[in-house]
């Protein structure tokens, strides 16, 4: 028997084993079908925190621009916007079109042993939209693989003079692979886990507060200097939507070049036109030694980040061909990726959608302000910058007593979780708005449109939160227990 022979003959039950769904069948599954795979074959427990805000029965038929279609006919409004990763909505027609080029040309994805020139370009269409000297990249897939290589280049630069600490703020969030994790402390996502970098390696100062980020440089200094390595600072809080106050930024990459410290900004989930700036540093005459962006640079379509630097620093870390590898990727710069990251920035640039961030922001903004003022005592405050905004919630503890005794079930970790998620369930539920919070901020509402949202549908959401917030969180509350009682009462 020949080896292909071989290869075809495999016993029966083997092959009965391996029946596999195709594409077409996957795509019609039913929602029961397809939640029963999810919580057989990937995550049981994520299941059941979508099944208490009302989603693990959303029948998705398709997505376009700010719309999500459900079978049924609802359209539903995106405010969580993929966390950031939709600035240019769902399956904006331009990167569709852009999948659809490569695939008519047989473009070539991978190649790990010769230059692809995609890689070039979309490297050089990044570097058109920062200031210099950033103008080099590495490519990666996830903003935390973008922060990853942040770190890893600062190391490199100055661990050879006997640097060996991470300067970075208390809840910050930059990431969950080890090096990343390490100076996450937005939420609890470091319990369990042996860090990449130690504890004793990372000192934390104070968001904002450059008077804290003197002292702690202070305490690490002696003899011979300081033994910080890098600060790495998100432009604008991801987990609690808060903004430095103007001048933070450049105070910040001041002192630390004043102390031999590299500047990390991590731009991942407002960068690319979220604020109204291409990055949110640029509102400020600022420059740091590394940038990193990811979620919108993929165009709601590909998973694609990038660390960019100067090429002096890049020199000093990889700056010969030995050391030129040192840091890669396996999926680094697929060529079909990068296509969609290209015209990602071009759609940016041709539709002026940076520009309509800053507008269409303004307009939300104006608007939850004045339900701010409607209901004083319900909204503390107004956070945000662009089309990232989010409204601070006064939640009474007395609300959720008035509705149940929850304090013992694991489910509910606090009173703020259940009233937070009642009031994101009955937004859904009662609007067709989806909207989302963040285990680090429970108090606070997030909205993350795409760019391309129109103000009759900002209007939506905002009189969907007016009718929400005037039947009342006690009544959100008293539905949202009503439909989670099995697993309140455990």
């Amino acid at each position: 028997m020949t080896a292909l022979a071989k290869i075809d003959a495999p016993r029966r039950e083997d092959r009965q084993n391996r029946e596999l769904l195709t594409l077409e069948q996957s795509l019609a599954l039913d929602t029961e079908s397809a939640m029963g795979l999810y919580s057989a074959h990937l995550n049981r427990y994520m299941l059941q925190v979508f099944d208490i805000l009302g989603l693990a029965q959303m029948d998705i038929e398709s997505a376009q621009g700010v719309e999500i279609v459900l079978r049924d006919g609802r359209r539903i409004l995106d405010y969580s916007g993929g966390f950031g990763v939709l600035g240019l909505g769902h399956n904006h027609p331009r990167i569709i079109a852009a999948e659809r080029l490569c695939h008519e040309r047989k473009v070539l994805d991978c190649i790990k042993i010769a230059p692809h020139k995609l890689q070039g370009a979309l490297a050089y269409n990044i570097s058109r939209f920062l200031p210099k000297p950033l103008n080099v990249s590495f490519l990666a897939v996830s903003g935390t693989e973008a922060n990853e290589a942040a770190m890893k280049i600062c190391e490199r630069v100055q661990t050879p003079k006997g640097k060996t600490k991470f300067l970075c703020f208390k809840g910050a969030f930059h990431g969950k692979t080890h090096g990343p994790l390490s100076l996450t402390t937005a939420t609890d996502v470091q319990s369990g886990f042996i860090m990449g970098v130690p504890k004793e390696n990372v000192v934390f100062a104070t968001y904002g507060d450059i008077a804290s980020v003197r002292d702690v440089i202070a305490r690490e200094t002696g003899d011979k200097g300081n033994n910080i390595i890098a600060g790495i600072v998100e432009t604008i809080r991801g987990t609690s939507c808060h903004v430095p106050r103007a001048g933070f930024l450049t105070e910040f990459a001041r002192v630390c070049r004043e102390n031999d410290i590299l500047t990390i900004f991590d731009e991942v989930k407002v960068g690319m036109g979220r604020t109204g700036k291409f990055c949110a540093f640029q509102h400020e005459d600022v420059v740091p030694d590394v940038v990193t962006l990811a979620k919108t640079l993929g165009g709601g379509k590909r998973e694609l980040g990038a660390m960019v630097t100067s090429q002096t620093l890049f020199d000093r870390a990889y700056g010969n061909k030995n050391d030129c590898n040192l840091h890669s990727s396996s999926f680094s710069g697929m060529g079909e990726t990068c296509a969609v990251g290209i015209e990602t920035l071009n759609v940016l640039q041709d539709e002026r959608l940076i520009e309509r961030a800053a507008v269409m922001g303004n307009y939300l903004r104006d608007g939850l302000e004045k339900l701010q003022e409607k209901y004083p005592r319900k909204i503390v405050s107004v956070r945000g910058k662009g089309c990232f905004q989010a409204i601070e919630l006064n939640f009474g503890q007395q609300l959720a007593e008035k509705a149940m005794d929850i304090r013992t079930n694991p489910l509910f970790v606090t009173y703020q979780t259940v009233l937070i998620g009642a009031m994101a369930r009955e937004l859904y539920e009662r609007h067709g708005v989806l909207v989302h919070f963040q285990p680090g901020a429970r108090d606070l509402l997030h909205f993350m449109p795409p760019y391309v949202v129109n103000e009759d549908q900002i209007v939506r959401l905002l009189d969907a939160l007016d009718d929400v917030l005037g039947r009342g969180i006690a009544d959100a509350t008293v539905r949202f227990v009503v439909k989670n009682i099995k697993r309140v009462l455990g």
